[in-house]
């Protein structure tokens, strides 16, 4: 496979911040708490961040898994993510918008050795393209 390109087009509803995202014939709905001037149908954006990237760790540990020959019974993935809102409301000018750090949990329920579900995790971390992407994108090409 050579490169593949994603899209997702992302709409305002009109109520509060209410938009929906369409990502092929899929519809997700983005949303902030009322403090924020939403509606708090829908995770924000911020939150969808740390879905991401449990949602790819978790993939791609099923997908692998196979690969070194680990047995898995279940898969969860805790993120969570601080950020300063005085960045992202622009009270402070020294505190950037976004998060300042991301942790997660991987636990495996699995009777394989434990070397081998270390080494299982250790490769989904390297190929995550959540993960990757989190950590930089080298190029943000933005177009009006």
């Amino acid at each position: 496979m050579a490169q593949v390109t994603f899209t997702s087009d992302v709409n305002w509803s009109g109520q509060g911040v209410l938009s929906t995202a369409h990502i092929g014939d899929k519809v997700v709905t983005i949303d902030e708490p009322e403090s924020l001037g939403g509606t708090d149908q829908a995770p924000n954006p911020v939150e969808y961040i740390l879905a991401s990237l449990g949602g790819c760790i978790n993939v791609i540990v099923v997908m692998l898994a196979d690969q070194h020959n680990v047995i898995l019974n279940g898969i969860s993935v805790h993120v969570e993510g601080d950020l300063d809102l005085d960045g992202f409301m622009e009270k402070d000018p020294n505190v950037r918008p976004g998060f300042q750090q991301i942790r997660y949990r991987i636990e495996i329920d699995s009777p394989s050795p434990s070397h081998q579900i270390e080494e299982l995790i250790k490769h989904a971390e390297r190929i995550c393209p959540v993960k990757d992407t989190l950590r930089g994108v080298p190029t943000l090409s933005i177009q009006k």
